[in-house]
């Protein structure tokens, strides 16, 4: 297989797989988040994390091939790229990079945790205090690290859709 064809089929993964993460996360920041918190007391908090236990490995897998497929590229297309495009396009990398732990060392774990105490709590007739007051941590953990992920991920797509035209700018 040749390079060039390597290079589309990178690129391909790249984008579709980047429009899938990115879809996912501003979703999940925007919408199913938001409505968990808003809703827990009246018991969307079961619904939600069912779409959230959906969302998220999709969001993760889309996000691994997405960075994958961008390393290939950029360590194919621009290896030693010291250029203004080339910064900007390493920023938006880091920002994807910064993305993806947040995803995956602070929003993930609190959805998971969050997850089995509302199970926990939907088997009891009157929760504890401390529990109601652990699952409010957990939701206001996993709100912050959806909103930073999705921010983080919105510099990235600028980053991927000017750095062509930040030479020009300069």
């Amino acid at each position: 297989m040749s390079t060039l064809v390597l290079i589309v089929l990178a690129r391909a993964v790249h984008v579709i797989a980047g429009v899938v993460w990115a879809g996912a996360t501003f979703m999940l920041a925007t919408v199913i988040v938001p409505m968990a918190n808003r809703y827990a007391a009246e018991g969307a908090g079961r619904w939600t994390g069912m779409i959230a236990g959906k969302v998220g490995p999709l969001s993760g897998i889309s996000a691994l091939l997405t960075v994958v497929s961008g390393v290939y590229l950029f360590a194919t297309l621009h290896p030693h790229d010291s250029s203004v495009s080339g910064l900007v396009l390493k920023c938006g990398a880091i920002a994807a990079l910064l993305s993806l732990a947040v995803g995956l060392l602070l929003g993930r774990p609190a959805g998971i945790a969050l997850g089995k105490l509302d199970e926990q709590r939907s088997t009891t007739t009157a929760p504890a205090p401390s529990l109601l007051e652990q699952m409010a941590k957990l939701r206001r953990r996993a709100a912050l690290s959806s909103r930073a992920a999705a921010a983080l991920l919105g510099i990235a797509v600028l980053s991927m859709a000017v750095f062509r035209y930040a030479q020009t700018i300069t």
